[in-house]
């Protein structure tokens, strides 16, 4: 990651603090940079990107030629994301799509083999459904926050540990977790 998006992901904690914004914090943040740097995918896509802060993360650490496509449902949080990316040095890598991820999904022709998913959480499942067509074999599937509403994301969390198309883990930050999943096929 650059000193750049580093100096900018500085900022926006300061920021995010203030205004009480939802993003995935520091301890989470390494934690998915670390993933993408073992895994080195060239495709990734974050459902839900609110301000930009974890696809500062994704594109920060996605080997050269990669690339992040950010699906956001609020017009006015997709544009403060395309700035901060930009402002992050990394509009060259990312492209942000305003819309219901449900619904813009299935017209992506890409085949994504990372992904973040940090949105509405009673949707995690048609998100997901959604995306499994444009996911590659062994595509990491990262779902945000699992332990804090595990109970709106039981048919989330039931698909991707006993389907039989993923092995799945849960990875606890303290109170929360994440739920990382590889799609098998």
């Amino acid at each position: 990651m650059t000193k750049r998006a580093r100096s900018m992901l500085r900022q926006m904690d300061r920021i995010t603090r203030s205004w009480f914004l939802p993003t995935i914090g520091r301890e989470k943040a390494t934690f998915i940079g670390r993933l993408i740097d073992k895994r080195r995918p060239k495709r990734a896509v974050e459902i839900g990107s609110l301000i930009g802060y974890s696809a500062i993360v994704i594109a920060g650490h996605l080997p050269p030629g990669g690339r992040l496509t950010c699906i956001e449902l609020n017009p006015y949080m997709a544009m403060i994301a395309e700035e901060n990316l930009a402002s992050a040095g990394l509009a060259t890598r990312t492209r942000v799509i305003t819309g219901d991820a449900r619904r813009v999904l299935p017209f992506l022709g890409s085949r994504f083999d990372f992904a973040l998913i940090d949105a509405t959480k009673e949707e995690y499942f048609e998100y997901l459904r959604a995306l499994e067509p444009r996911l590659a074999r062994g595509a990491l599937v990262v779902a945000d926050n699992t332990r804090l509403y595990r109970s709106r994301l039981k048919d989330y969390l039931a698909h991707v540990r006993r389907s039989g198309r993923y092995e799945s883990r849960e990875q606890g930050f303290g109170k929360d977790a994440m739920e990382v999943s590889r799609f098998l096929g």
